[in-house]
């Protein structure tokens, strides 16, 4: 397994610096001829959404498409896979950013009861308690 950072995956989805985007493509093609997989840990995937969203200005939903993109790509492996996934099905529902979703997941699949928060965006998520 082999690590990406964010920059590597944003140039791998975007593609709109040709030249890193053709490293990009090259290493994770030969990670994957390699029988190996590109691994994306927690912090990635939400910086992700954070460039995506802020530098890109993609919207919710154009997110949303790439995230499950790469969730169903047989290339990648997770920190915590179905833990996104998850958020990801709440952000189609909720306002709350994926990120937010995420902790929320963690923390349930960690055993956490609830998750405390002062964000009103999570009002009515499972899980989540209102402070």
């Amino acid at each position: 397994m082999k690590g990406l950072d964010t920059n590597v995956l944003v140039r791998y989805l975007i593609q709109d610096d040709l030249a890193q985007w053709r490293l990009a493509d090259e290493y994770i093609k030969q990670v994957k001829a390699d029988g190996e997989t590109c691994f994306i840990n927690n912090i990635v995937l939400c910086e992700l959404v954070w460039v995506l969203k802020t530098s890109y200005k993609l919207s919710r939903n154009d997110i949303i498409d790439i995230l499950e993109k790469i969730l169903r790509a047989d290339a990648f492996e997770f920190e915590n896979g179905e833990a996104a996934w998850l958020s990801i099905q709440q952000m189609k529902q909720g306002k709350a950013d994926f990120s937010d979703y995420l902790i929320n997941q963690i923390n349930q699949e960690a055993g956490c009861a609830e998750t405390v928060t002062f964000d009103s965006k999570l009002k009515g998520c499972s899980g989540i308690r209102l402070l």
